[in-house]
């Protein structure tokens, strides 16, 4: 069982992800789709991997996020260069939709084609997506790389009613950083995070939990996080997400493009490091 996040208030990262081949649907043998003009050599070229969806109130656009309804849903920016009949898709009630790995520019609100459309390895099932170059957290308890984990004091208190008590209890308090649990290598480990004093955290804890636990510091309290979210989302336009990266004790931002220009701003908007900029879009090598 791998290690769970848990207790992070915050909008979540959604990315393009596909929809089971549904009876009814249609399909066209070509692999590829054709793509557009090329732009001057000069120009970036970002590849990803999304869903491309046309509708009745829009043509083909790009999804960062699609709602699994039948037929699904979703909006985007417009794909430039796109043509349905080079490539496999599905079709039901006037929506037509496909995932695919795509190469092309990007010029802020268009994404235009600069090589033919390739179906993803999975077509259009489910399947694991990539998240440009979003980096999932690891939730391994941080102190098994130094002291260890405090063991068990009480077995009789480490269930999941008694970690949910314990985390409604330390949520309360303004200097929580945030927790999760580590249950690799088959044992519990609830971590937690506080600002200071962790001495006086953990005897507030094990009136709740008796389970093996690990406490470590961190520079900012959730609350603090949570005030810096709610200000990135006002001040960045066209985010796909935003929530609080609890393992690193930072808010991740998720943009099409991620700009050393926004970052910079980030930086001298909230300090060095506290906002992680991410890009949907990736580089194309």
């Amino acid at each position: 069982m791998k290690p769970r996040i848990v207790a992070i208030p915050a909008l979540l990262l959604l990315v393009a992800c596909g929809q089971q081949a549904t009876p009814g649907s249609t399909a066209s043998p070509s692999p590829s789709a054709s793509a557009s003009t090329s732009p001057s050599a000069s120009a970036q070229r970002y590849e990803v991997r999304a869903t491309v969806l046309e509708s009745a109130s829009h043509g083909p656009q790009l999804c960062s996020m699609v709602r699994t309804s039948l037929p699904p849903q979703c909006g985007g920016p417009d794909v430039v260069g796109w043509k349905w009949s080079a490539v496999k898709r599905e079709s039901q009630q006037g929506t037509t939709w496909g995932t695919y790995d795509l190469v092309g520019t990007w010029d802020g609100s268009r994404f235009t084609l600069t090589e033919p459309a390739r179906l993803s390895p999975s077509g259009s099932g489910t399947r694991e997506v990539p998240e440009g170059d979003f980096q999932a957290p690891d939730f391994t308890s941080p102190c098994r790389a130094a002291a260890g984990d405090r063991e068990a004091v009480d077995p009789s208190k480490a269930g999941a009613e008694d970690y949910e008590r314990a985390l409604r209890s330390a949520e309360e308090d303004k200097e929580f950083a945030g927790g999760w649990i580590d249950t690799e290598g088959g044992g519990t480990v609830l971590v937690m995070r506080f600002t200071r004093d962790l001495a006086g955290h953990e005897r507030e804890i094990r009136k709740t939990w008796g389970g093996a636990l690990c406490l470590t510091t961190a520079a900012r309290s959730q609350a603090e996080l949570r005030t810096v979210r709610e200000r990135v989302v006002k001040a960045v336009p066209n985010l796909l997400g935003a929530s609080i990266d609890v393992v690193g004790n930072a808010v991740s931002i998720r943009t099409y493009v991620a700009t050393d220009e926004l970052r910079r701003d980030m930086d001298r908007r909230f300090g060095a490091g506290v906002v992680r900029v991410h890009g949907w879009l990736r580089p194309a090598g």
